[in-house]
């Protein structure tokens, strides 16, 4: 896209991962809205997602915080859970996590790996995604419904008010090429966007966007794995799409989206930097960690085809064309602020969901608090996320 161009929004917000952490999101966006830097779009992913439909239904900061600690919201996360003992079927997961070492092995050798993944086929993949996913969630068809009541009447509809930011969000899935193409039964996995509807009646500023032109930044890392275009939707519903974004690859099984076929994670883009700011002028997003080397990486590089420390190293080397050799105040306002949040993991130890293996079953047990544990935990994660937004804004005199 053209950085000349006209965009359609001042003033862009990502939430980028968070897992069980995802509440310092929300932290970070009351920051932002008490200091009169309301995002006017979020594009959230995996976890994010969740965060993203929270401030959706509860913009004001205040309402956000009272559902970010509700019954409601608790019963969500806790209906997320491990794999049953009756429901694990025991052959085929030590025969996945056999796999897995080899994984790490064959991460290590680029030119195996990649032999690796040409032999897979389109069925074989997705098997194993089902098979091998640790978590399942209860009552699925209706898991977020009981946040609904946390919605004014006039985003019931799916009608957000002026003072709502709107939601995009990012999603993947597995593309089956047409039936007479020659990689037929190779799996691709496509980039998928959920963007607001209004995005399509903008075509002068986002020519490309809502036409299927869009190129997928990680394309280029996937070694043919990833599709080069984007995926664009306008017309979609919440519950399916933060299922979709939240399933990346061994936590949650593909989910199943009409016309879309078996969608997973948002972790093919965790962190859309380059969409980000062909819609905004001004964006914050996150600073992130590495990822480990021994579970995430091989992981991330089995089903996606990419080593995601090298997009990761990118995405915080990226630099917008636009506003970037400003310094004056104004300026500093119309450009891309890296909130610091990469020591999530350690500030917030012992704050979000806690996992334990149990060898006997072949699985991974989740420990969830009480619902007074859970409360604490999402202070700690708002408090996080709203005072390093703070001291950020502070220090950049925003």
């Amino acid at each position: 896209m053209n950085n000349q161009q006209v965009k359609p929004y001042e003033r862009v917000q990502l939430f980028s991962g968070g897992g069980s952490r995802f509440g310092y999101y929300l932290g970070s966006y009351a920051a932002l809205a008490a200091h009169d830097l309301t995002p006017d779009i979020i594009v959230g992913t995996c976890g994010g997602s969740l965060s993203a439909y929270l401030v959706q239904l509860a913009p004001d900061p205040k309402d956000l915080q009272a559902l970010m600690c509700s019954r409601e919201l608790y019963r969500v996360i806790t209906a997320i859970r491990q794999v049953a003992p009756e429901e694990a079927n025991k052959r085929l997961k030590l025969r996945y996590m056999t796999h897995a070492l080899k994984r790490w092995r064959l991460s290590k050798q680029k030119d195996n790996g990649q032999r690796q993944r040409q032999a897979d086929s389109y069925e074989r993949l997705l098997n194993e995604l089902q098979q091998l996913a640790m978590f399942r969630i209860d009552n699925e068809q209706y898991w977020l419904d009981e946040l609904s009541r946390f919605a004014t009447g006039s985003k019931k509809g799916g009608a957000a008010d002026k003072t709502t930011p709107e939601i995009a969000i990012i999603a993947s899935r597995l593309y089956q090429a047409p039936a007479d193409a020659l990689c037929n039964k190779k799996p691709v996995l496509q980039e998928l966007l959920f963007a607001p509807p209004c995005l399509a009646n903008l075509p002068n500023s986002v020519s490309g966007l809502v036409d299927e032109q869009m190129t997928s930044p990680v394309h280029t890392f996937a070694n043919g794995r990833i599709h080069l275009s984007v995926k664009v939707q306008t017309q979609w519903d919440f519950a399916p799409v933060i299922r979709a974004s939240m399933a990346d690859m061994y936590y949650l099984p593909p989910t199943h989206i009409t016309e879309l076929g078996w969608c997973l994670g948002g972790v093919i883009n965790l962190t859309p930097i380059e969409l980000a700011c062909q819609l905004g002028h001004s964006v914050f997003a996150e600073t992130k960690a590495g990822y480990d080397s021994w579970l995430a990486a091989p992981a991330i590089q089995r089903v996606f085809g990419f080593d995601p420390n090298e997009r990761l190293a990118a995405v915080h080397g990226y630099q917008p064309m636009e506003g970037s050799s400003h310094t004056n105040t104004a300026s500093n306002n119309r450009q891309l602020h890296w909130l610091p949040f990469a020591d999530n993991d350690q500030q917030l130890r012992g704050q979000n969901v806690q996992k334990r293996f149990n060898l006997k079953q072949m699985t991974v047990e989740l420990i969830h608090s009480d619902y007074d544990g859970f409360v604490q935990q999402m202070q700690a994660q708002w408090q996080y996320g709203y005072q390093r937004t703070v001291n950020y804004i502070q220090q950049h005199k925003l």
